[in-house]
């Protein structure tokens, strides 16, 4: 079943609480939190202290994108639930086991984040710890850009690795422009989870409840 996690980054923070009331009352799947610290990317995300007093008013689980040079130093600091999602970049993962493990301990959802220069390759010695991959379909860092030309056949050739290795367990977020017409075009080679943002679910940074449905049902609708 497709799911859809609300991209909190493109919201009004003027109408942030009645957003995320909106959010659960139309059951929507995760709250996706950018996190970025000016370094790994050129823009800053989410604050430590915005995303503990988030946590206090939902209880939809968060599906994080962790843009920064030190995970280790982050993760701790998330407030992590059990069923959250936590996407970690190969290029900043130094110290790759051990932010693993971290994870895991919080029986979380580990997923890679591929950026569009990343090759699938880089899966070969992680897909056996991973739960998901969330596959960025424009540069990371900032919202309201266009899909990438290379987008989708990056992707079907991402389809087709996990295929190959008896790897259709493992999930497939797509994170960048998700308009219903792009995301109609990943549900139907096999997406899983949709990032919504600008570009669907909040135009002009302004929630609509109407969007939402029909995103929905667009992604409900059969193949």
């Amino acid at each position: 079943m497709s799911k859809i996690s609300a991209s909190l980054m493109c919201s009004n923070p003027y109408t942030l609480q009645s957003d995320i009331q909106t959010l659960e009352n139309t059951k929507i799947d995760y709250l996706h939190m950018d996190i970025m610290d000016g370094h790994f990317v050129p823009n800053l995300g989410f604050s430590i202290d915005f995303i503990q007093s988030i946590r206090k008013c939902t209880s939809l689980p968060f599906d994080f994108h962790l843009m920064v040079e030190n995970p280790l130093k982050i993760i701790p600091r998330l407030s992590l639930q059990k069923g959250d999602i936590v996407s970690i970049h190969f290029e900043a993962s130094y110290y790759l086991e051990d932010i693993i493990a971290l994870i895991k301990s919080y029986e979380c959802e580990l997923f890679i984040a591929l950026n569009p220069q990343t090759p699938v390759c880089i899966l070969e010695n992680l897909h056996h710890h991973i739960d998901g991959v969330n596959f960025l379909t424009i540069n990371p860092g900032f919202s309201g850009q266009k899909i990438l030309p290379m987008a989708i056949k990056k992707f079907l050739y991402l389809k087709s690795y996990l295929s190959k290795n008896n790897l259709e367990h493992i999930f497939i977020e797509v994170d960048g422009n998700m308009s219903f017409e792009n995301a109609k075009k990943f549900k139907e080679i096999g997406a899983d989870i949709f990032v919504a943002g600008t570009s669907s679910i909040f135009p002009n940074k302004k929630l609509s409840k109407k969007q939402i449905q029909n995103f929905q049902s667009l992604l409900k609708a059969k193949k």
